[in-house]
């Protein structure tokens, strides 16, 4: 991968944490279908990094970027740990837990763990034309119209991207991102 020095040296330092924290990051156990204990960690350095590399162009100026984490604790505790003190382009990071969907349209990043996809379909419905960043864990998201997907390959943690999706919620992905994914569009790899 080649990265390209901006003047102030911040696209080479952005673009090699994303790539350490995304490419690098230690494996899970491939193929157990249960969550090990590096997973969760990593799972959570992936939402914060997708944070950092999507746009939200209805995001005012110092609003919180709102991450709901539905259906693992561990994730969710991870996560806040992960990015206690930080901000994204002078944008707080508030963490939520819903417990149903009926507030998920407050979520600009909303994890859906594996397990509560299935009863989470209707909710996903209603939001997936608002600027919502979903990621799953789910075994085929991204190819029925979540944006992102986490899966595991070669025992490392990996993603694809469902550009038509992320068009649809009206969100921008950066090609940083986009040059590390599987990217899916009209429900295609490419």
């Amino acid at each position: 991968m080649m990265f390209t020095l901006r003047r102030d040296g911040s696209f080479t330092v952005a673009s090699i944490a994303l790539a350490a924290t995304l490419i690098a990051a230690p494996g899970i156990a491939a193929g157990t279908g249960a969550d090990v204990a590096p997973d969760v960690p990593v799972k959570a350095a992936f939402l914060y990094n997708f944070a950092k590399f999507v746009e939200w162009p209805a995001l005012t100026a110092g609003a919180p970027i709102v991450v709901c984490i539905v259906g693992h604790d561990g994730i969710a505790t991870a996560f806040v740990e992960t990015v206690r003190g930080q901000t994204i382009s002078g944008h707080r990071l508030d963490v939520l837990r819903p417990l149903d969907s009926a507030t998920w349209s407050v979520c600009n990043l909303l994890f859906i763990a594996d397990a509560e996809t299935r009863r989470s379909a209707g909710g996903l419905d209603e939001i997936k034309r608002l600027p919502v960043l979903t990621v799953s864990d789910n075994k085929g998201f991204a190819l029925a119209g979540g944006i992102i997907e986490l899966y595991v390959e070669a025992g490392r943690m990996r993603f694809a991207i469902n550009l038509d999706a992320a068009d649809r919620a009206g969100l921008r992905v950066s090609s940083r991102l986009l040059g590390l994914a599987k990217v899916i569009r009209n429900s295609h790899v490419q």
